[in-house]
């Protein structure tokens, strides 16, 4: 048995390969924010939810509850960069970054998979995140089935086999 200690936890986590999304939302100024985030589900198909789970330390926090909206942005194979851009801190990780507002006025970024607009549902504490329920409001399905997704396994991103 290993034990249980917070880089264990970290490393049994990796073992899960996910698609790589950037959150988005516009605070009521209307300045775009953004993290990186490979950690989403779908709760409910009716009505339809999804769950995000936001770091209480993070700067899109207060934009998603001010805005009560946000756009999970899954991205293709060639978005390494703008993965890695948005999962640091910085002034202003859309400077250059082409994108347009959706629906709900979240930034949805060029190039992208695909996109899912919510409005915020629910928000629970969890630990050091807020766990936050979106009701989903619009969708932006590929437009290319050639696109494929950008995955993160094991700490590395990672490609579908052929």
């Amino acid at each position: 048995m290993t034990e249980l200690t917070s880089d264990n936890f970290r490393k049994a986590c990796g073992y899960w390969a996910t698609g790589v999304s950037v959150i988005t939302a516009s605070d009521t100024d209307g300045k775009a924010y953004g993290l990186t985030m490979n950690g989403i589900t779908s709760l409910s198909l009716d009505p339809a939810l999804f769950i995000i789970c936001v770091d209480n330390k993070s700067e899109t926090l207060d934009p998603i509850r001010r805005s009560g909206a946000f756009a999970i942005n899954l991205l293709s194979s060639g978005q390494q960069e703008l993965s890695n851009r948005f999962a640091k801190k910085g002034p202003d990780k859309f400077e250059g970054v082409p994108h347009a507002k959706g629906a709900t006025r979240s930034p949805l970024l060029d190039g992208r998979l695909m996109a899912i607009e919510c409005t915020v549902h629910e928000i629970h504490a969890g630990g050091d995140h807020q766990i936050i329920i979106g009701q989903v409001k619009a969708l932006s399905l590929p437009e290319s089935e050639d696109l494929q997704p950008l995955l993160y396994y094991r700490g590395k991103y990672a490609t579908l086999g052929a």
